[in-house]
């Protein structure tokens, strides 16, 4: 199930080798320097006439990337690149940002292969809810083969048929929707392993996929540097996905998911499957599940006879799950913000982008590994989130304030705030679904996973369109907000130690959250 949470990680990454903004420079003219194809000079005669077209930036450290003399000579007129561009392959290899010439006057097309990824992701508004009406075996492996069909042909068409470079961009962003179906499935992957663990367990199969998650980044950083090239580490990642396939024949329905359809027969051969599997004896848990059997209450019954539409109605108009679904959203929008937030200063350390990812990661797993043991002590799952939510709060209000005075002490807050709001995503993701009663809980984490993708689309947006003397007013107004939702956290109850399966009480006051 696991491999599902490495390849959601190799898609979500792939943009960042794929579509990088690499080096790039005017080429030469054609009379001046045929072929000029190779950014960095060849022979001191190439290094010459580089330096004699093209402009170096005000720090005299690079040369300008969109214009070049029109004659070679300094107080000549500057003119944008007529023939091309020569673009550095030495660190991230043959890119699509290359093929398409999506730089200068072109770079924001850039932006949409990762958006239609993200957009993929949106999908899981449509897909949870269908996890819940159908089960979640049923949607997981119809989603798994469509984005795996879809990828394979889109990709085979692009390597093989001869195409314009705007209809292979179509193609690509096609490719990429299909892609963030990973993310989709993540979730549900997710739900489907909290529900097959009990609650003295839930933590630890719940950080094991987000854990795996971070070698996922591992992988794809890996295929990036083997492949250096954008259509072979396409190849990679679908190939990933592939090796899902012949699992889903043997993969596990939820027990809770068949016990909240009633669906006995299929239960009964469900446990006694995974009671062989653990070497347990009939008599461990037959009995048991006898009596729940016979225990099952005329309101199940009821429920039943409700369509999917009509029980989620029922469910909605009670104040509680409401306020738990608006906090919970909020909360999954403000921790991955954040997360973005962190992630895209720890970014600007001048170190190898295969370094900054593997750091990254390392430092992502041992922030989840963190998060699931605090839920295990007397914290429970509010109190830890509480906590990491404070220092993360602490990280976020520093980083602008000493910017200027310390590089060096930043990338040491950075850091500490980047290992902090793993824990903090470690713990909200556990958290959220158990919020929740088997019959909307996919439906209810695919608001607060597309609440938490809303999240991570925001910041570069708002970064990129204010100005730079506005920016340390961002960390604080993040801040605001991870605090406002740390009093929210207080009106929701703790879930350490609860079953899966408790039903929710709506004959209680409805005013309690």
């Amino acid at each position: 199930m696991n491999l599902i949470s490495i390849s959601a990680a190799t898609v979500g990454y792939y943009y960042v080798f794929a579509a990088a903004d690499i080096d790039h420079r005017c080429r030469l003219p054609e009379n001046v320097w045929p072929n000029d194809n190779q950014y960095n000079p060849i022979n001191k005669t190439h290094e010459l006439l580089i330096n004699r077209y093209i402009p170096k930036t005000n720090d005299g450290r690079k040369w300008e990337q969109c214009v070049r003399y029109l004659n070679g000579t300094r107080n000549d007129t500057l003119m944008n690149c007529p023939n091309g561009w020569a673009y550095d392959r030495s660190v991230f290899g043959y890119t699509f940002t290359e093929e398409a010439n999506f730089v200068c006057g072109n770079a924001s097309k850039k932006s949409s292969i990762a958006t239609f990824m993200q957009y993929g992701g949106f999908a899981l508004l449509v897909i949870a809810p269908n996890a819940d009406k159908f089960g979640r075996k049923k949607v997981i492996t119809t989603v798994i083969i469509f984005l795996f069909v879809t990828c394979l042909i889109t990709q085979a068409m692009m390597q093989w048929i001869s195409m314009s470079i705007g209809t292979k961009f179509y193609f690509i962003l096609a490719n990429q929707f299909a892609s963030g179906l990973t993310t989709a499935v993540f979730s549900l992957i997710f739900v489907l392993m909290l529900e097959l663990t009990s609650s003295a367990h839930r933590g630890f199969a719940g950080n094991m996929a987000l854990v795996l998650f971070t070698t996922g980044e591992g992988f794809v950083t890996l295929f990036a540097y083997l492949a250096k090239d954008w259509q072979i580490l396409k190849w990679m990642n679908t190939a990933l996905i592939g090796l899902i396939l012949p699992y889903l024949y043997f993969m596990p329905e939820s027990p809770l998911y068949l016990y909240s359809k009633q669906d006995y027969v299929r239960l009964e051969a469900l446990l006694r499957r995974i009671a062989t599997r653990n070497k347990r004896k009939e008599a461990d848990w037959y009995p048991v599940y006898q009596e729940l059997i016979r225990n099952q209450s005329v309101t199940s019954s009821h429920d039943k006879q409700l369509s999917f539409f009509q029980k989620n109605r029922e469910i909605l108009v009670h104040r509680s799950i409401v306020v738990k679904l608006l906090i919970t959203g909020l909360l999954g929008f403000t921790t991955l913000m954040l997360y973005v937030k962190i992630s895209y200063s720890l970014a600007a350390m001048s170190i190898s982008p295969y370094l900054g990812i593997l750091i990254g990661g390392a430092l992502e797993a041992a922030g989840y590994i963190t998060g699931s043991l605090l839920i295990s002590t007397r914290l429970g799952r509010k109190g830890s989130f509480i906590l990491v939510a404070i220092v993360i709060i602490i990280c976020v209000i520093l980083i602008p304030i000493i910017s200027s005075h310390s590089p060096i002490a930043t990338v040491c807050i950075t850091l500490v705030g980047k290992f902090f709001i793993s824990s903090t995503i470690a713990v909200s993701w556990i958290y959220a679904p158990e919020l929740f009663t088997t019959t909307i809980r996919n439906g209810a984490n695919g608001i607060f996973v597309a609440c938490c993708r809303i999240g991570s689309i925001l910041p570069p947006i708002i970064d990129t369109s204010i100005n730079k003397a506005y920016l340390p007013y961002t960390f604080y107004a993040s801040a605001g907000l991870a605090f406002i939702v740390i009093l929210l956290t207080l009106l929701l109850p703790e879930t350490k130690s609860k079953s899966m399966d408790d039903e929710e009480d709506y004959e209680k006051n409805q005013s309690d959250a």
